[in-house]
């Protein structure tokens, strides 16, 4: 026979054994194969571990009562309808009020100007009585900033605030008056 032949893996089929190093390869490979099982198993007990570690802090219970537990709906939605500007030397800010309530109230909303070094130019309280639940309540306010800034004073600041409430919000204009 040739050389070839006579070379380990060569030949016709199934009739010379494997090289060792082939041999000692697959035997590594079967010993992980019969190891991953009990890998994993102590991964997915050590993950168990982790979680239940977790449930036992007080700020996770808290999350996970709080995302599971019917909170209040109540709350009052407060935002810009669009940006803020400057038009014929006063401060348009469109606004929308949605009540998320059981029944409608009447709202005071102060909107206010300040300048960059917190100098207040103009103020307004306006009254908004929203019909029903759930529909939102737009208005403008306009404020005016002839008299209280200068040119070239920099920005001005655009305030809005729910009076007695939490909700507030504010908005700067930069490049005005």
């Amino acid at each position: 026979m040739s050389r070839l032949l006579d070379a380990p893996g060569r030949g016709p089929a199934g009739s010379a054994p494997e090289p060792r190093r082939h041999r000692r390869v697959a035997a590594k490979t079967r010993k992980r194969a019969r190891r991953t099982p009990g890998r994993a198993l102590a991964g997915g007990a050590a993950l168990c571990a982790l979680a239940l570690a977790a449930c036992v802090l007080p700020q996770v219970r808290h999350e996970l009562r709080a995302s599971f537990t019917r909170l209040p709906s109540t709350y009052t939605e407060l935002y810009f309808t669009r940006e803020p500007s400057l038009a014929h030397g006063e401060i348009v800010a469109p606004l929308t009020l949605v009540d998320h309530g059981d029944s409608p109230g009447r709202y005071r909303l102060r909107t206010w100007l300040t300048t960059a070094t917190g100098k207040r130019i103009g103020s307004r309280t306006d009254t908004l009585a929203p019909r029903r639940t759930e529909v939102p309540v737009t208005m403008t306010a306009r404020l005016s900033v002839a008299g209280g800034a200068q040119r070239g004073s920099g920005p001005v600041v655009v305030h809005v605030a729910l009076v007695g409430r939490s909700q507030s919000l504010h908005f700067t204009l930069r490049g005005t008056p």
